[in-house]
């Protein structure tokens, strides 16, 4: 899978815009019970194949529900959100002919960008898994922004496509919807670009299937 069938036919996602409410009305540092980890990967991270493409999972913060391309279930957690953004992307992007429609009412919140995406992804014919040589690989996360139904992460990825290796990010916005949650996609007019990358400097490695 090259990088064009990510971005294009996910649209790439739009950053949402939030400030997390942080400290108290005191000038003292808030609690450290208080405080949300954004920076740590989940503990118990494991990695599984969907499509022919690596993707993390976590026994305690998802996915925990359903199966194949349709697993869904995150914790509402930092590491939940970045999960689900992995997970959710990957299986809007290899998910076959007769899956993509529950894939897309399971993984995606309700909105223009998701009407945008499906009008987009009936027009195109995907099948068969993705070859190991040119699959991402996931490599990295940022959380840019965090609050307890609304999160964007910025998705770190690794990929040879021909004779070239690249390494990119791309931010996807999450939305808690219902009890778990669900990426925003973009407009074709919110359309965002992936970034390259020269390390991962100031993000949080995941650390390679095994």
């Amino acid at each position: 899978m090259t990088l064009p069938r990510i971005s294009c036919l996910t649209s790439a996602v739009a950053v949402v815009l939030i400030a997390a409410a942080c400290g108290s009305e005191s000038s003292d540092t808030a609690p450290a019970e208080e405080q949300i980890d954004t920076a740590s990967a989940p503990a118990d991270l494991e990695w599984r194949t969907v499509g022919g493409v690596d993707v993390p999972s976590s026994p305690s913060a998802g996915p925990s529900t359903g199966s194949g391309v349709t697993r869904h279930g995150y914790d509402k957690t930092p590491q939940g959100a970045v999960l689900a953004a992995i997970n959710g992307q990957t299986a809007l992007a290899v998910a076959d002919d007769r899956t993509w429609p529950e894939v897309v009412n399971t993984v995606t919140a309700p909105g223009p960008g998701r009407d945008a995406f499906a009008v987009a992804r009936a027009a195109v014919t995907v099948a068969g898994a993705v070859p190991q040589a040119s699959a991402p690989r996931f490599v990295g996360f940022d959380v840019t922004a965090y609050e307890p139904d609304a999160s964007t992460a910025a998705v770190s990825v690794a990929q040879t496509i021909g004779e070239d290796s690249q390494l990119y990010s791309y931010p996807v916005a999450l939305q808690w919807v219902g009890d778990d949650w669900r990426i925003v996609l973009p407009t074709p007019e919110e359309n965002i670009d992936a970034a390259e990358l020269d390390d991962l400097a100031g993000y949080t490695e995941l650390k390679a299937a095994s």
